[in-house]
């Protein structure tokens, strides 16, 4: 993602539209790569200024954007070869210097201490601050690949703050909707699985930043399907009027950027273990999906022991009020269900909902409750 300030859109008619780029932008993502490139062995500041010559009233969006990209792709470290917060310890420990015979004193003493020249000692003595990281390298990439990935960025950027991510793919489903589980994402499904509605982080009155920033790495699955369409509904930042946004592969040029999930959670993991052992109960991960009327869920969890079956559903990000929703929804099918859900939303507002849902605490499973309610339901 990008920094909000960085989102090149324009608004008409109750559309949004970015400003993707494109071939006629290549020479500048060039350019930028290019100034990185030859300031290997210089401070990120300096790599800055050099970036700052580019920048014009027109493009200095796209300027800041490519180079956000690269940045991610490149190695920096600090330049000294030891802890500038030490030198700057020995340095006050010798108290204040009264003029510069005594300040040369104090340099030339730490440069013998620290195996450096006294040059070095002021050049390296705040190394550790923003600003002052030395470039180390810079990948193998072309300015192609830098406008993909920026087009990308700047999708992700515009679904940080969406009330409603609506999408629709042609292949890849199994892994974007384990990544929909896997990040906690309030979703819903239609019977055919085909069309999905994912909650936006806007819709949300806390944890907007860590949810808005969960729904933006779900994008790169997305547009890796054969063939796809988005829709996401954008409050403006006056919080006055919600934009529309749409777009369909082919549209933008867009990289194919594995999103790196590790699914089975130790949080899963650990579920499945304890209660396959305290109720020696078969335990069976993704079970399948669970038709109500023209929706569906996919639980995380099916426990059966002696011919008896309870879903279980380990809840992420969800509301009071979209819990109540969906738990209304499959009560219809008179299907055994216990969610396990996160206090992080619910907490102080929220003791149950039914009985048949269990609150983590502080992100821990209440195994002891659990398992009471599964013995019970599986009874």
């Amino acid at each position: 993602m990008l920094p909000r300030e960085l989102l090149d859109a324009r608004r008409s008619r109750g559309r949004i539209t970015l400003n993707f780029a494109s071939e006629e932008h290549l020479p500048l993502a060039k350019a930028v790569l290019t100034a990185f490139r030859s300031s290997v062995g210089r401070s990120y500041s300096e790599v800055q200024e050099k970036l700052s010559h580019m920048e014009t009233a027109r493009n200095y969006r796209k300027v800041r954007g490519f180079a956000k990209v690269i940045e991610r792709m490149c190695r920096f470290e600090q330049g000294a070869g030891f802890s500038p917060i030490e030198l700057r310890r020995f340095l006050f420990s010798r108290g204040y210097v009264v003029d510069d015979a005594e300040r040369d004193a104090v340099i030339a003493e730490a440069a013998r201490r620290f195996g450096v020249t006294p040059g070095e000692v002021e050049r390296l003595m705040f190394s550790d601050l923003p600003g002052e990281e030395i470039l180390r390298e810079v990948p193998e990439v072309d300015p192609w690949e830098i406008v993909r990935r920026y087009n990308l960025s700047l999708l992700q950027t515009l679904t940080f703050s969406a009330l409603r991510l609506t999408f629709e793919v042609s292949s890849n489903h199994q892994r974007i909707f384990r990544l929909v589980k896997w990040l906690g994402l309030m979703y819903e499904l239609t019977e055919d699985g085909r069309r999905v509605e994912i909650t936006g982080p806007a819709s949300i009155l806390k944890l907007t930043r860590k949810y808005g920033t969960s729904m933006a790495r779900l994008i790169p699955e997305i547009v890796r399907a054969d063939d796809w369409w988005i829709m996401e509904e954008i409050l403006d930042s006056n919080r006055r009027r919600v934009y529309t946004f749409e777009l369909r592969r082919g549209e933008a040029e867009l990289p194919e950027v594995e999103e790196r999930v590790e699914y089975d959670s130790k949080l899963e993991r650990q579920f499945a273990a304890k209660v396959r052992h305290i109720l020696n109960a078969e335990v069976i991960r993704e079970p399948g999906i669970l038709k109500a009327g023209n929706r569906a869920y996919i639980p995380d969890f099916l426990v059966r022991k002696n011919g008896k079956e309870v879903y279980v559903e380990i809840a992420g990000f969800w509301t009071e009020e979209y819990l109540r929703s969906k738990l209304e929804k499959l009560s219809a099918l008179n299907v055994p269900l216990l969610v396990v859900a996160s206090d992080e939303l619910l907490a102080g507002r929220l003791k149950r909902v039914n009985d048949n849902v269990v609150l983590m605490r502080r992100g821990k499973i209440p195994y002891k409750e659990v398992v009471l309610k599964l013995k019970r339901l599986l009874s």
